[in-house]
Order: structure tokens, then C-alpha cells, then sequence
């Protein structure tokens, strides 16, 4: 009884099922011009009443961290005791060459002051888009001299690097002296400018890419123009769609990742017109009608593209579990872009395809012009060698374990992976940002752009000089410390409120690094200098003492232990979204989760190649805090995307005949749009390093190989020889694999009967 009810709720859904779908391919295919200008009308809608608005302003670096972190407890208090602040996110610096002249450090000096006093003379608050102070900070040097500025109240950060820079410019009457304007509000500054200039020439650059790739592939004219509109649409229904529900639902989007955005719309757009139109031309040659062949093609590719495309869209929403607010708001914008490409692709692309029939697999969209078959011609004999030999369980199992082993070895160096957040490191050599910030490192004063501030705090404490003087002299001797500027270098009557504070109860530090104050050595640094501190405090004679530290290198090492942390939650959130809706679509459980393990591991090769080579080859520090994380949630979604396309086919023919036939048969048919579709996919992200930053480049590298390595070994290679080795457990809990067997038996019989 109970069987009968199972079996009748089962017709019963897949007559729904089937009425849906029939109701689809007749709306994508008969009402295909209705389809056309209701997108169209949508893009120009949305451009029109929702322009894209992309957040260029920057953000301070503060922002990145949660409102009750404890370093902003620590910097409150220090506000608190002293009048004057000692962190600014720019800094002046002048230089000569020798050594600066006595009455040039005496202009650095006075400059300062009198900027200051400007403001100290008003007795009132700074006007917004003013500088409100300049402080002048003792360099040890006389061929350098370094200044912080600090701004009004309301000032953007455009506005206030442009004050920096007409500071900074007083001092180019001489032309032996060099002024700079360095620190981590310049550098952003910086980097958005390359952007802006940049993105423009990536998005061309791109189209060029699909349109290239495409016309070779379907060796047609028309054809790559079909998925740049395709995606064109998407690109204009998507930013400002994104734009609108940023607006209603409190995220933003930095205008840092419009690169990796717009790559991953033209990516999956272009996957999916691939694999849609190749199964249509497979259908036209076969002699069917435009428009049953495109109902033909959608009726076996369009629920393994919506199965794919939202499990790319369910690995990305997975962001949404990062415990960093600054990632969770990738999520949405993420899934955004991927839902997007689905929609345009399910509809607009059989629409077109329907409209233009054989003209878009034609050399000349003329009657006349010949189609060559080019694309899909058949496999060469040692490819099915190959593919024969990964059935067979033994070869398999070596190929496994070879694979394997190889992928395992490229993620060694992610091991030792380091993560910082310099955003000077990431700008190019010649830019002014970073010379001033390589001359503060070749004076061995790197860190005094943003040092790190010791805060001391006790009853009567400035009092108690001599302990003081000794813990300045412990800190000064920690890893990585150039200079420490502490109560000791002030003279005796100097008025309180600079290092000592006005109520007597506290005393800070000033620690200088040697290295890049948001780079990964000085973050270590800074770690180093938590763990020892209470001791150094104790051997000082100041035990009693509350000791606190602060500054933008602690910032840094923050955000960079939130980032780890959001990587391992996300990464793991994401893993089970993707194996739930694959055991769901293979109504399988060990089959979903071993492919998704060797997904993983290629991840993991693929980061593990990235550190290699920025890390240990190109000598960079670390990699940018969030290139890695963008990079790993991209390719888990589309590892998983993959899995659906090539497995997929596997598995809808091991329901009628053995795995190693259905391995045979299927594989064929689906790689070839699958390297296709990778390699186009792969190129556009590898098109994200003509922005000049070593972050994008950094994501470009990763995901670009990490898309080459899945879509070259894993897909054609691995996943046929993991199947085979799981045999007919790969279909577990259900017996698939099991039943085609049966049925090729059974087929077997009854052809020898008849």
C-alpha cells in the first residue's frame, strides 16, 4: 500500500515536472520575441531608473573591523587621556639625497606648526575638507623628515589625500628635495584610480576574449555576437539591480571586486550559451526544425544548466555565514551575478537560438554559407584509448592516487600562506604612494607611516620614570622594532599630553617596525609583541600595570584572524550547500561527496600554486587578506558547477547500461563544451591582471588555474577514474548504477530472443 502511495506521489510530481518544462520550451521558443524585447525593455528600464552606483569612496580602515572589537576599546581610552592623536592614515614624508639642509628641516618643521596653529588660533572646530593638524614625528634621520596629517570631521578620503598633496607640494621649490604622500588613505586613493582607469580596457578586453574563443569554437561569425548580447543584457539588468537591492537591504559592494563581478556574469553567461548552443547545433545537423531542435536542447541541457547554476549561486550565498561583515556582503552580490547569468540564459538564449536557427552556427549568417563541424568532431582514437582505460578499475585506482598525489603536492606552500592587508604593497612600484613608502624602508623607518601604539595605564604611573625608560628599552629590542619613541625622548619639564597624559595615569609608546605596518612580517610582529608583552610589562617594574596595545598593524593582524576564520566557516557552509543539492540531483550520497572532496583538493592545489608564486617566487609578503577567500568560495561554486555538467550525463546513462559503457558514452559528448566553456571561463578571470594591483592579480592567478586544473584534470580525468573506482557504491544509497547493469542484461536478453 504504502509503495503504491510512494509511486503515485511520484507520477503525480513528475507530471508536474513535465508540464512545467513543456510550458518553458514553448514560452523560450514559440513567444521567442516576446522573450527578446521584454529583456531588452528590463535593461533599459533598470539603466534608466536604477543607474548603477558603485561605493568609490573608499573606507576607513576601521571599518573593516566589527564596531565592539577591543582595539577600538583601546584606542577610545587613548583618546581619552591624551590630547593629541598619534595614528593617521597619511603621512608626509621629505627627503634630499645626503641629507636635507638645516633651514629645509626647520621649513618641515614650521610648516607643520603653522598648519596647526591655524587651526588652534580659529577656537573653533575645523571646517570639513581642512587639515586640522600636523604633526611633525622625530625621525633619527637628517635626510628624512616625516609629518601626519590630519584632517576635519566630514572630510571624504578624496579630499583628503588632495590636502595631502597640496601640503605636500609647498616643498617642491627646490628641486633637489622629493615630497611624498604615503600611508593607507593614499594607497586606497591609489588603488581605485588604476581601477577606474583600468576596468574599462578589462571589460573590452574581455568581449574580445568570448568573441574570439566562441567564433573559433563554433567556427561562425554570429554566433559569439549571440552570447556577447546575451551577456551584454545580463551586464545591464545585473549592476543595477545589484545597486537597488544593496539600497534596500543595508550591504555594499567595494568597487574593488567590479572586476571579479563582471567576470564571473561573462563567465557563466558564456558557459551556458556554450553548452546550449552546442546541443541545439548537435540537434539541427540531425535535420530537426529550429524550433523543436531548440526545445530539443533545452529539454536535456536546460535543468542540468539550472541545477549548475544554482549550485554556483548556493556556493556563493554561503558567504553569507563569514563571520566578517565585510564578507557577507559579498554573498548577495555574488549569487546576484550568478542568478542573473541563469535567468538571461535560460530564456534570452533559446529565444535567440530559436530566432536565428542554422544562421548561428554558419561561417556567413547567409544562405548558402556551410557550417563546418570543426567543434564537435569526433574524439581522436587515443582519447577513447585513454577513456577506456579509466574503466578499468586498476588504472583508475593508479590515476586516482596519481592525481591525487599531484594535487596534494601543489597545496603544500598553502601551508605557510601568510595574509596582509598592505594595500601600499599591492600598488605598483612606480607609483608615488609606494616610492615614498620604499624611501621609508630604505631609511629603515618603514613602520612610521603607521606605528604601533603601547598604551600604560596606572595610578601616578608618569611618575615612575625609571620603569618607564626600561620598558621602552625592552620594547625597543623586540623582533622587527627600528625605533621605539617613548617617555624617555621628552625632556624633563616637557608639558604633558603628547606621550604622558594630563591626569598623570597613563604613558604610551610609539613602536616603529622595520617592514610594511600592514604587511604580513609585521604582523607577526605584532603577535609576538601580545604574547611577551606582560612579561617585558613585569621585568619593567610595572606589573601592576594595565598594558594595551593599538594601531594599525593590530588592525591588520584582526582582520587577517577574522579573515581565516571566515574562510574555514564559509568554505565548510559552502561544501554542505553544494553536497546537499547534489545528493539531491544524483539522489546519491557517496558519490556527491567524494567528487566534492577532489573539487577541494583542487582548490587547494590551486591556492597552494598561488602562494607558491606570489609568496616564494615574486617575494611578496603575503597574499592580499581577501584574494585567497574570493578566490577558494569562486571555486568551490564552480568546481561544483562542473560536477553537475560532467556528471550529470554520466549519470542520467548509467540508468540504462553499465557504469564504464555510460563513462564511455557520455563523457565524450560533455567535455569538449565543458573545456570549452573552462577555458573561456579561466581566460576572462586571467584578464582581471590588467588591473595593475598585485590583490587582482592575485585572484587572477588562483582562479584562473584553479578553473584549469578542474576543468583539464579533474572533469576528464579524475572524476571517470573516482567513478570507476566507486563502482556501483557511487550511486549509494540508491542503486542506479545497480539497475543499469540490469537493464543492459536485460537488453542483452531480449535482443537474443528477438
Amino acid at each position: 500500500m504504502q509503495q503504491a502511495k510512494r509511486s503515485s506521489v511520484r507520477r503525480a510530481v513528475s507530471g508536474v515536472a513535465a508540464g512545467l518544462g513543456r510550458g518553458y520550451r514553448f514560452i523560450v521558443t514559440t513567444l521567442r520575441w516576446v522573450v527578446l524585447l521584454a529583456w531588452v525593455a528590463a535593461a533599459v528600464a533598470l539603466t534608466v531608473l536604477a543607474p548603477y552606483k558603485p561605493d568609490s569612496t573608499g573606507s576607513n580602515f576601521g571599518d573593516l573591523l566589527p564596531a565592539d572589537s577591543a582595539v577600538f576599546k583601546v584606542e577610545q581610552r587613548i583618546l581619552e587621556e591624551f590630547r593629541i592623536p598619534l595614528l593617521s592614515g597619511t603621512t608626509v614624508v621629505v627627503h634630499q639625497e645626503g641629507g636635507l639642509s638645516v633651514l629645509t628641516r626647520a621649513d618641515s618643521l614650521l610648516w607643520a606648526l603653522a598648519t596647526t596653529q591655524d587651526t588652534l588660533q580659529s577656537g573653533r572646530a575645523p571646517k570639513p575638507n581642512t587639515i586640522a593638524a600636523a604633526i611633525p614625528v622625530p625621525t633619527g634621520r637628517a635626510d628624512v623628515t616625516v609629518t601626519y596629517l590630519y584632517v576635519a570631521p566630514g572630510t571624504g578620503l578624496h579630499d583628503e589625500v588632495q590636502l595631502a598633496d597640496r601640503y605636500a607640494a609647498h616643498f617642491n621649490n627646490q628641486s633637489e628635495v622629493s615630497s611624498y604622500v604615503t600611508g593607507f588613505v593614499p594607497a586606497q586613493i591609489a588603488q581605485l584610480g588604476y581601477l577606474d582607469a583600468r576596468l574599462g580596457l578589462f571589460e573590452i578586453a574581455s568581449v574580445l576574449l568570448i568573441v574570439v574563443v566562441v567564433a573559433l569554437a563554433f567556427r561562425s561569425l554570429l554566433a559569439p555576437l549571440a552570447v556577447v548580447g546575451v551577456a551584454a543584457v545580463g551586464y545591464f539588468v545585473y549592476f543595477p539591480l545589484l545597486t537597488s537591492l544593496a539600497t534596500a537591504f543595508g550591504f555594499t559592494v567595494p568597487s574593488q571586486l567590479q572586476p571579479v563581478l563582471v567576470a564571473l556574469l561573462l563567465g557563466v553567461v558564456t558557459d551556458y550559451c556554450v553548452l546550449f548552443f552546442s546541443a541545439f547545433r548537435d540537434e539541427l545537423r540531425a535535420g530537426v526544425e529550429r524550433k523543436e531542435a531548440a526545445r530539443a536542447a533545452l529539454r536535456v541541457n536546460a535543468p542540468i544548466i539550472l541545477v549548475a547554476g544554482l549550485t554556483v549561486a548556493g556556493g556563493t550565498i554561503a558567504l553569507l555565514a563569514a563571520p566578517f561583515q565585510v564578507f557577507r556582503g559579498l554573498g548577495p552580490a555574488l549569487a546576484l551575478t550568478v542568478l542573473v547569468g541563469l535567468a538571461v540564459c535560460l530564456t534570452l538564449a533559446p529565444a535567440v537560438m530559436t530566432i536565428l536557427g542554422w544562421r548561428l552556427f554558419t561561417v556567413l549568417p547567409v544562405r548558402g554559407s556551410q557550417a563546418r563541424s570543426g567543434y564537435l568532431r569526433p574524439l581522436p582514437q587515443r582519447k577513447h584509448r585513454l577513456l577506456a582505460l579509466l574503466t578499468r578499475r586498476s588504472a583508475a585506482l593508479l590515476v586516482v592516487v596519481a592525481v591525487g598525489g599531484g594535487l596534494a603536492l601543489a597545496a603544500v606552500p598553502l601551508t605557510h600562506a601568510r595574509l596582509d592587508l598592505s594595500f601600499v604593497a599591492a600598488l605598483p612600484r612606480d607609483d608615488s604612494v609606494a616610492e615614498g613608502a620604499d624611501l621609508l624602508a630604505v631609511a629603515g623607518l618603514r613602520g612610521i607611516s603607521a606605528p604601533t601604539e603601547i598604551l600604560v595605564e596606572k595610578p601616578g604611573v608618569v611618575a615612575d620614570r625609571l620603569a618607564l625608560a626600561r620598558l621602552q628599552v625592552a620594547l625597543a629590542q623586540q623582533p622587527g622594532v627600528a625605533r621605539v619613541i617613548g617617555p624617555t625622548d621628552l625632556p624633563p619639564k616637557t608639558p604633558r599630553g603628547l606621550l604622558l597624559s594630563e591626569s598623570g595615569n597613563a604613558a604610551r609608546y610609539l613602536m616603529i617596525y622595520d617592514s610594511d605596518p600592514l604587511g604580513a612580517q609585521s604582523i607577526g610582529y605584532v603577535r609576538q609583541l601580545n604574547e611577551s608583552l606582560p612579561d617585558l610589562v613585569s621585568r619593567s617594574g610595572l606589573s601592576d600595570a594595565q598594558v594595551s596595545v593599538a594601531g594599525q598593524t593590530l588592525f591588520a593582524s584582526e582582520v587577517a584572524q577574522l579573515t581565516r576564520r571566515s574562510i574555514e566557516v564559509t568554505l565548510v557552509v559552502a561544501l554542505v550547500i553544494e553536497l546537499l543539492i547534489l545528493v539531491l540531483y544524483l539522489r546519491a550520497l557517496i558519490a556527491p561527496a567524494v567528487l566534492l572532496a577532489a573539487s577541494a583538493l583542487s582548490v587547494a592545489a590551486a591556492l597552494g600554486l598561488t602562494t607558491f608564486l606570489f609568496q616564494d617566487v615574486l617575494g611578496q609578503q603575503g597574499l592580499t587578506f581577501y584574494a585567497p577567500f574570493a578566490a577558494a568560495v569562486l571555486l568551490i561554486a564552480l568546481g561544483a558547477d562542473y560536477t553537475v555538467f560532467s556528471v550529470g550525463s554520466i549519470w542520467e546513462a548509467a540508468g540504462r547500461r553499465p557504469l564504464a559503457e555510460a563513462i564511455i558514452d557520455a563523457v565524450p559528448r560533455s567535455s569538449r563544451a565543458i573545456t570549452t566553456a573552462g577555458v573561456i571561463l579561466a581566460a576572462t578571470f586571467a584578464l582581471v591582471a590588467i588591473i595593475p594591483l598585485a590583490t587582482f592579480r592575485q585572484i587572477a592567478f588562483a582562479v584562473a588555474v584553479g578553473l584549469m586544473i578542474d576543468t583539464l584534470i579533474v572533469r576528464p580525468v579524475l572524476t571517470p577514474a573516482l567513478l570507476t573506482v566507486l563502482g556501483r557504491y557511487a550511486s549509494w544509497p540508491s542503486r542506479r548504477i545497480i539497475q543499469g547493469e540490469r537493464q543492459r542484461l536485460r537488453d542483452i536478453a531480449e535482443s537474443g530472443n528477438g
